[in-house]
């Protein structure tokens, strides 16, 4: 892969330069949204004037106020919490299992036995707590204990050891199978509460080791029946977050925001930012914001980048002159900054726009072709805009540009001025009786204020594209197939030479001049067309001695006299390969 030199890199770059010229000049000189509806004007500032509300929008609450309404709300749910019979069950089987491996150790082992049993079920005692399990009837008198703690407390529901600490809310959801219970945070039973109840029915109060060893067996038995419902409770908390209405107020169309030569309140400065997120999201503004700068420059480069990629390749000639690349890029330049007038003091009137002269001025200049891809390119830039957002900006620009651009030929007479105008002007008038069928205009509206607004710029244009073709030309020293038909006209004092009507002949397999369009061979006139042509100064004879003969010969031979008529030679057609006369071979 080869890397650019440094003189093609400045080749190239002086002439895409324009690209970006144009379009940061059209983000800096377009106003930010339409018609400046939406200052941003600071709490405490004087407006200069009345702010109306063009449309009815919302004023959004600010985040820290989204998010302090989303949690006041949320903590308005009630925890749910789940009665697990399934614990209660779980507590029962495996304190009777414990008593039940216990008795069996008693009669086979006494106390010794007892210690082992204790350890294989993860509780671990004493030689006292083993010796006291080894009587009989303080051992059923705590298997009793404990089965109506268990009924007494766990069957009414205990939560977990400080599950209760971190509840803030005031009322609990309890849940049994298919139904659900309101009840208060006091009423639920935690974890501290059971071990008071467990006290309250001890079996055996006035011995110590048998109360110790109560305590641990209820702790070690102990399962939580009310288990806190965590992903239902998020979920209905956040269907309250996502319920809070972002808008604080909604502002109707037609309402003040705030009037001239008054202070602006956080009251009115909320509505003005709130109206101007609005015009952002529409796409009738551009925010302030890196990306709210960037895009737009980007989106028109992308869109003035497509008509510098057709200078390169099928208008070379005219990207190699730098000086009609300024010439194009400087009409540019003219055109969006009458635009941006336009779009600061009379935006509903885009048809004023001096598009029209820059398509006419790049037709007789260039060609037709480049006029109107330039004119729509340029009309699409301009309707862009956030300033044209809700107005037919683009239809009108597109509809007088192309127009002009295939209206309008050499600019010589009278009657080349007159028939521009009056084109342009209908098809203004076209493009306003759409507009008008679309939109259910007025009649008076519809038939005559785009054309009339539309003519007179345009005639100021055909003016001084007249006035402005020949300096242009001769400075730029652009060629087209118009300016090469003028200079010719102008110096040799006749009319470009061309087939007479008279001359048109039919070829024997029935083709007529000028020859159709798949033939290679393009058409020649003719030597003995009756048009004007510019005497030679050299005979023709004398010119093809002067081309076989030395140098110094070749000075001889020029003789002055009127040039004979060339002898006539046969053609062989380049598709058929005869001599015979077709649609490709000249008379």
């Amino acid at each position: 892969m080869r890397l650019p030199t440094k003189e093609e890199l400045r080749y190239h770059g002086s002439r895409w330069a324009w690209v970006v010229g144009l379009a940061l000049l059209a983000s800096l000189v377009f106003p930010s949204s339409a018609t400046n509806v939406a200052p941003l004007l600071e709490p405490g500032a004087v407006a200069d004037r009345d702010v109306i509300a063009p449309f009815t929008f919302p004023v959004n609450k600010s985040d820290q106020e989204l998010a302090r309404e989303a949690e006041e709300l949320a903590s308005t749910v009630k925890p749910i919490y789940q009665y697990q019979e399934r614990a209660l069950d779980s507590a029962k089987i495996a304190m009777h299992a414990f008593f039940s491996s216990v008795e069996t150790a008693a009669d086979q082992g006494g106390a010794a036995a007892i210690l082992q049993v204790a350890k294989a079920h993860g509780f671990a005692l004493g030689a006292p707590e083993a010796a006291y399990l080894a009587k009989g009837g303080k051992r059923h008198a705590l298997e009793r204990a404990l089965s109506e703690l268990f009924d007494r407390a766990l069957a009414l529901g205990v939560t977990g050891p400080g599950v209760l600490q971190v509840e803030q809310a005031p009322e609990l959801i309890v849940r049994r199978r298919s139904g659900e219970q309101s009840v208060s945070r006091d009423q639920v039973l935690t974890y501290a509460q059971y071990l008071t109840r467990a006290r309250a029915i001890h079996p055996d109060k006035g011995s110590s080791v048998g109360d110790q060893l109560y305590v641990r067996l209820a702790g070690h038995f102990f399962r939580p029946t009310l288990i806190p419902n965590t992903l239902e409770t998020e979920r209905r908390r956040d269907e309250l977050r996502r319920s809070v209405d972002p808008s604080k107020y909604i502002v109707r169309a037609g309402d003040r925001i705030v009037g001239a030569h008054e202070v602006v309140t956080n009251e009115a400065h909320e509505k003005l930012v709130a109206l101007h997120s609005d015009l952002v999201r529409r796409g009738a503004a551009t925010s302030r914001s890196p990306g709210g700068v960037f895009g737009p420059v980007l989106r028109d480069s992308l869109i003035l980048a497509i008509f510098w990629v057709l200078l390169v390749f099928y208008r070379r000639e005219t990207y190699r002159e730098r000086r009609q690349v300024a010439l194009i890029g400087g009409l540019f330049a003219l055109v969006l900054l009458q635009a941006a007038a336009v779009a600061r003091f009379a935006p509903p009137h885009a048809e004023i726009i001096i598009l029209p002269f820059m398509a006419m001025l790049l037709t007789v200049l260039f060609n037709g072709r480049v006029s109107m891809i330039a004119a729509m390119i340029l009309a699409i830039v301009i309707g862009l805009q956030p300033v044209f957002h809700d107005l037919p900006a683009l239809f009108l620009c597109v509809v007088g540009g192309v127009t002009a651009a295939l209206t309008v030929r050499v600019l010589r007479r009278r009657s080349n001025f007159y028939v521009p105008v009056l084109i342009i002007a209908l098809g203004y008038l076209a493009g306003a009786l759409a507009l008008g069928l679309m939109g259910s205009w007025g009649p008076g509206e519809t038939s005559w204020k785009q054309p009339a607004t539309g003519s007179a710029p345009t005639a100021c244009s055909v003016a001084w594209g007249a006035t402005t073709t020949t300096s242009g030309r001769s400075r730029t020293r652009s060629t087209s197939s118009r300016t090469r038909r003028a200079a010719t006209t102008r110096t040799t004092g006749s009319k470009p030479i061309s087939r007479p009507r008279s001359s048109r002949r039919t070829s024997r397999t029935g083709s007529s001049w000028p020859p159709r369009r798949g033939c290679p061979k393009p058409w020649r006139p003719s030597f003995r067309s009756t048009t004007a042509r510019p005497r030679l100064r050299t005979s023709w004879t004398a010119r093809r001695r002067a081309a076989t003969a030395g140098p110094r010969a070749r000075a001889t031979t020029s003789t002055p006299g009127p040039s004979p008529t060339p002898p006539r030679r046969p053609l062989r057609c380049s598709r058929t390969r005869s001599r015979r006369r077709c649609a490709c071979s000249r008379t």
